[in-house]
Parts: structure tokens; sequence; C-alpha cells
């Protein structure tokens, strides 16, 4: 087997959003359904030539953050955990832990751009996400930890929590299924977001309040934060598991619900609607059934393998990719 066919760099496609001005005078585009989930045995990826590849110019600065990024993948690569992820329809773990070592090669043997565009070609091969349409189209969001006041203890105006991670919680291969284990020894599916917020079973666990729910939510799809606390003392929390559940975005309930319009749909249209309308929050947040769990942290913000998100490097994909 030749080194090309060990070595996969995959190529998210770029998804570019007109501005305002540029949207006068066109034909309206039809709403593409970006929730669109693959058919049974459909891959997520497909091959692509090299060509289509974008051109690297890197300085000395992208180069440090793109070596920190592979370090971090490779350290989750040598855990047992990383087997649950793979394969990925041919591609095995051994070919993503080699492409990644081939890459840091490159980058620390190739200092000129061209050279390391043409040897990246020549070694690689190209992946593509088949999009939501079959023909590459994704959307992008941006991810930043958010800044939020806190406290730890609950008062009139501290009310809504995030929570610890509870003990009965018991992951099942990745993040895809959670059970609770039970007083009797038994298991079941840990239950939605929903049922967890109004039975009381989290009672006690509670990390940080916020005097805000929806900004309480705000964290927990993030997956972390900073917090300042009243005291002054500013504290990272990041995650620390999931209940297992499939997220769903309250954004599209919204939308349907007439409460906002597609075309203003933002962060900040959604935190605007509840400014004005606070007691409707926690009918949207539920749902969504997927509960993130935190800990304290330091060194983050953390994603969802556990190792930290490298500014401008990171990027959060669905894990079938």
């Amino acid at each position: 087997m030749t080194l090309r066919q060990l070595l996969v760099l995959v190529l998210l496609p770029l998804a570019l959003i007109p501005t305002e001005g540029c949207r006068r005078g066109r034909k309206k585009e039809t709403a593409k359904d970006y929730n669109h989930q693959l058919l049974p045995g459909e891959q997520a990826l497909v091959e692509v030539d090299t060509a289509q590849l974008p051109m690297l110019a890197l300085t000395a600065a992208d180069r440090t953050a793109l070596r920190t990024g592979i370090a971090y993948s490779l350290t989750f690569l040598a855990k047992p955990a990383a087997d649950a992820y793979y394969p990925i329809g041919e591609i095995t773990k051994d070919q993503a832990v080699r492409s990644l070592q081939a890459l840091r090669g490159l980058l620390d043997g190739t200092p000129d751009d061209v050279e390391l565009n043409r040897a990246i070609r020549a070694q690689f091969r190209a992946l593509m996400s088949v999009g939501c349409d079959g023909q590459g189209t994704v959307l992008f969001t941006g991810y930043y930890t958010p800044i939020f006041t806190g406290s730890l203890t609950p008062d009139a105006r501290y009310r809504f929590p995030i929570h610890k991670r509870p003990a009965d919680l018991q992951k099942v291969g990745n993040d895809t299924m959670a059970l609770q284990r039970m007083p009797d020894g038994s298991t079941r599916p840990y239950p939605p977001r929903g049922e967890l917020m109004r039975g009381g079973a989290l009672k006690g666990l509670e990390l940080v309040y916020f005097a805000d729910e929806f900004e309480a939510y705000i964290v927990q799809v993030q997956g972390s934060g900073k917090i300042r606390l009243t005291s002054g003392e500013m504290i990272d929390v990041g995650y620390d598991g999931t209940n297992g559940h499939e997220y769903h975005k309250i954004a599209d309930d919204l939308i349907a619900d007439g409460k906002i319009t597609r075309e203003e749909l933002s962060l900040g249209t959604m935190r605007a609607y509840f400014n004005t309308h606070p007691e409707e929050v926690r009918t949207y947040v539920e749902r969504n059934p997927r509960m993130i769990f935190f800990t304290r942290t330091k060194g983050g913000p953390y994603g969802s393998l556990g190792q930290p998100v490298t500014t401008h490097v990171s990027v959060a994909t669905d894990k079938k990719i």
C-alpha cells in the first residue's frame, strides 16, 4: 500500500453567506434543509480531486496553531475511547493517525508554502462532506467561549443553574448513548432534558447559577464558558458528559412558530426575543432533549473529545465525519 493510499485529508466545502446588499435584486433562494439525515448505509464523505483543496498560506503562528491542534487530536486518538468512532467508511483509525503524523512532518520540514501545498496534493487523498444536498452544501457556524456573570449560590436573582455530571450516568461507547443506573442495578436510557429539569433528579448537582435562563442554555449549547462570579473571580466550566440524546435546534421551532423569521435568525435575535418573553424560555429549551453536564476546568475551552479547542484550527463536525 502506498503512502498516498494511507493518508487522508478531509475537505469541508466553504459556505458563503451573501451580505444584505448582495441579496437585493436577486431571486430568493430556496432554504436549505441542513437537518437532512443520511440514509442507512449512505456515506458522509466522498473523495474528490485534491485540486479542490484550498491553497494554504501559513504564517509562523498558523503553523504553530496547526501543530497544537494535531497534537491534541493525536492525544485523543491514542485513547481506547477513540476506537468507538472508527472506521468511518473505509477510513481506519490507523489512517487518521498516519495522516496527522504526516501532516505534522510536512509542517516541520516544508517551510515554503508552495512546496507544502504541492506535497499535500501529492501525498494525501481529499474527502469532502456530502453536505445536506449531496453536493457539498454545509452550514458553518462559529464557536466562541461566552463570558457571563454567575453565582455559586442561588438567590432571588441567580436562579438558573448548569449541573455537574450525575453519579448514575453510565456512558456507552461515545456520546451517542448514555444509560442511567437504577438503585436495583438495572439500567435505562438516560432521561431527556425536560424530565430531568422537572423531576428534581439534578437537585444538589448545581455547579453555577445564572440570572438569565437563556444564558444558562447558551452555555449548554457551547459546552463550555467563562463565568465571572459575583465575588469577582473568573472561573472556567467545561464539558463533562451528556445524557446521550440527539441535539435539537430550538431555533427551528422559533421559526416554525412564527416568533423569528429565518432571514433575521441569529443568536442576537433569539436573545432579544427571550428577553421580552422570558416565560417562554423553559418551554423552548425543553424541546431540546440533549443536556450537557459540566465541571470546573483550567486551560480550556475543551471540546467533547476532552481536548482543548485550538483557536482558528479546531472544527466541530458531526461525529460521522
